[in-house]
């Protein structure tokens, strides 16, 4: 009696390739530059969570639609750079520019490491930001001249941008209240 030898890949018939999460990544990279705010969001667990390091975690559908519409506000664009896929995990380096950046003078900012973690159902769910140290520098000095110049000469508008509790809110209308004050005070320190 012969016998035939069969590859262990012939046998699973419910084996594929593993989902192509870069692609995701990439898709996410176009339509989140393109302004389709539905079609981003679509991409997300209902119960993902974006952390950005230091500036804090969202959490949740709706607390991401609110970051989706202050960056639409800001005319946020990404560019993901190097991305790698270990089973459900892409890690890519990105690049940030918008209108809040150039008001402070900041060409851009870098993100070393960004990790999309993909849920069963192949949605977004979490994403981790770690800022480079050199965007990090540059930000802080941003932030803290901005903040010192706003508390003293635009005390309730800058108020109004944070919660009683002092967290920032983030929304379309906060982009752009942010950057109404963001060129007074780049007019103020021209002067």
């Amino acid at each position: 009696m012969k016998r035939f030898v069969i590859p262990a890949l012939l046998l699973c018939a419910a084996c594929t390739a593993p989902p192509d999460h870069v692609a995701s990544v990439k898709a996410f990279e176009h339509l989140k530059n393109s302004g389709q705010e539905d079609a981003t969001l679509e991409l997300f667990a209902d119960d993902a969570s974006v952390h950005f390091g230091p500036l804090g975690t969202l959490t949740g559908i709706d607390q991401i639609r609110e970051i989706h519409g202050y960056d639409l506000a800001l005319h946020t664009k990404l560019r993901v750079e190097n991305c790698e896929q270990v089973e459900d995990v892409v890690s890519c380096g990105v690049v940030e520019t918008n209108d809040w950046l150039k008001t402070a003078g900041i060409e851009s900012i870098t993100y070393d490491e960004t990790r999309f973690v993909f849920d069963a159902e192949g949605r977004i769910a979490s994403v981790s930001a770690t800022l480079s140290a050199d965007s990090m520098q540059q930000m802080g000095a941003a932030v803290a001249a901005f903040d010192a110049w706003a508390r003293a000469n635009q005390p309730e508008p800058y108020a109004e941008l944070f919660t009683a509790e002092g967290a920032f809110v983030y929304s379309f209308e906060n982009g752009k209240k942010v950057l109404v004050l963001l060129r007074e005070w780049q007019r103020a320190i021209a002067d």
